[in-house]
C-alpha cells in the first residue's frame, strides 16, 4: 500500500494505492497522525485505487474522521469501488461524510 498526500490550496488530498489488510493499516493509522498534526480544514481521501479494505483500516479512517471533525473539518471519501461503497454504507460510514464512486 502506497499513500500520497498533497495540498492543493485549502484541500489537503490523500491518495491511498494498494489493499489496506491489518499490516498496512499500521502505515495509514501514521499517516493520518501526521495529517491530524497539521489541523487539515478540508481533506479528500481518494480510494479509487483501493481494491480491499480490511476492518482494522476503516477503523483507522474513522479515527482520523473523528479527529479532524473536532476541529470542524470536512472529510470526504472520492472514488470508490463498488464492493467498498457498500460495505461502508453497509456500517452507515456515509451518514458520518460523503462517499462517492467517482
Amino acid at each position: 500500500m502506497d499513500i500520497v498526500t498533497r495540498k492543493e490550496g485549502n484541500v489537503t488530498k490523500i491518495s491511498i494505492t494498494g489493499a489496506v489488510d491489518t499490516e498496512s493499516a499500521e502505515k495509514l493509522r501514521n499517516e493520518l497522525n501526521s495529517i491530524v498534526k497539521n489541523k487539515p480544514q478540508n481533506v479528500v481521501m481518494d480510494l479509487s485505487q483501493v481494491p480491499t479494505i480490511g476492518s482494522s483500516g476503516i477503523g483507522k479512517i474513522l479515527i482520523f474522521f473523528k479527529e479532524i471533525d473536532k476541529n470542524n473539518a470536512t472529510f470526504e471519501i472520492k472514488g470508490i469501488h463498488e464492493n467498498l461503497f457498500n460495505i461502508f454504507k453497509s456500517i452507515k460510514l456515509d451518514k458520518l461524510f460523503p462517499i462517492s464512486m467517482r
